[in-house]
């Protein structure tokens, strides 16, 4: 149960909605934020749960309806995620369509989970503000979920309830993946960039294993300024034909790659010997500027450039500095 896992890890953020919850005081707009904790996603699901069931407390979590919100296939609750790519404003123009008609469901509340929120553009940070001040329903409800509070327009804070989450445990995605059969190093690492337990996901899925060999092979080689452009070129850029493809790809490659940094950063040991191999030879190769040019990277996709010309810019950031 989501609820008794927030109960342990996160008793602040528990209290706080269960208070809201019991005495009829939920508030219309939320923000989970604080440092990365998969658990916020969940519990963005479970309040979504707790509103429509309308039952003073917690949601039960087990009946249809709860089924049917956390599987993104209840009409009136809609989920969008901004961190693989960033939030389009053809997704929030689709809340304000689906929104502005008749509740399908019988609860007649409407609720629209953003997480990632940060990664959206000004424009796009301006139209959810529009929809928060003039919802054009009293039954509709905002969750939105953030690692970068400080990257979000003061205007949208000051709406929300916070809801600070306090720790970066996500030990629990990581048993999921690996109860579906990924070895614990796929595990952590799919658990750390998706934020969350995809069930459809393949063992074999070829956009995150050639993400992740890709990798391997760009910090294998931070001594060889050649490299690089020929890897990209010869090798990465033809594995996908398909622009939508490669884009997915890349998009891995990158958190991937922003995970690890990190976690070299941190002196992190996972116990896989190739992983944390890997993890000693970043912190040879100036780890902190390394993080620069890979999250400089991910900040340019929320103008959605051609990834070819974004990751040649890496190959001579990386290039320029050895």
């Amino acid at each position: 149960m989501i609820k008794e896992q927030l109960l342990k890890a996160e008793p602040i953020a528990y209290q706080s909605l269960r208070n809201a919850l019991v005495n009829r005081k939920v508030a219309h707009s939320y923000l989970f934020s604080g440092e990365y904790n998969p658990l916020k996603i969940e519990t963005a699901y479970l309040l979504a749960q707790s509103i429509v069931e309308d039952k003073g407390d917690f949601a039960c979590e087990e009946c249809t309806t709860c089924k049917r919100i956390r599987a993104n296939s209840y009409f009136d609750v809609i989920y969008i995620d901004g961190y693989a790519s960033s939030i389009k404003k053809a997704s929030i123009d689709n809340i304000l369509d689906e929104f502005s008609r008749t509740s399908l469901e019988s609860s007649g509340k409407k609720v629209y989970i953003l997480a990632n929120i940060n990664n959206a553009s000004n424009k796009v940070l301006n139209m959810i503000l529009k929809f928060m001040e003039e919802p054009g329903n009293e039954n509709t409800y905002g969750i939105f979920i953030t690692d970068r509070k400080e990257d979000l327009l003061e205007t949208i804070v000051s709406r929300c309830e916070d809801i600070p989450f306090l720790t970066r445990d996500f030990s629990f995605l990581i048993k999921e993946y690996e109860n579906r059969g990924f070895d614990h190093i796929d595990a952590y690492l799919l658990s750390s960039i998706l934020h969350q337990f995809d069930d459809e996901l393949d063992l074999n899925d070829p956009f995150y294993i050639n993400a992740r060999e890709y990798v391997y092979k760009t910090i294998d080689n931070l001594d060889n300024k050649q490299f690089l452009p020929v890897m990209f070129y010869k090798e990465f850029y033809p594995l996908f034909k398909d622009r939508e493809d490669l884009k997915k790809c890349c998009d891995y490659y990158l958190n991937i790659m922003i995970t690890m940094i990190e976690d070299a950063l941190a002196d992190k040991s996972t116990g896989d010997k190739q992983y944390d191999d890997m993890l000693k030879k970043i912190n040879g190769h100036n780890p902190i500027r390394l993080l620069q040019i890979f999250l400089e990277a991910k900040d340019k996709l929320l103008n959605n450039p051609e990834r070819k010309l974004l990751f040649d810019a890496i190959s001579y950031e990386i290039i320029s500095y050895i």
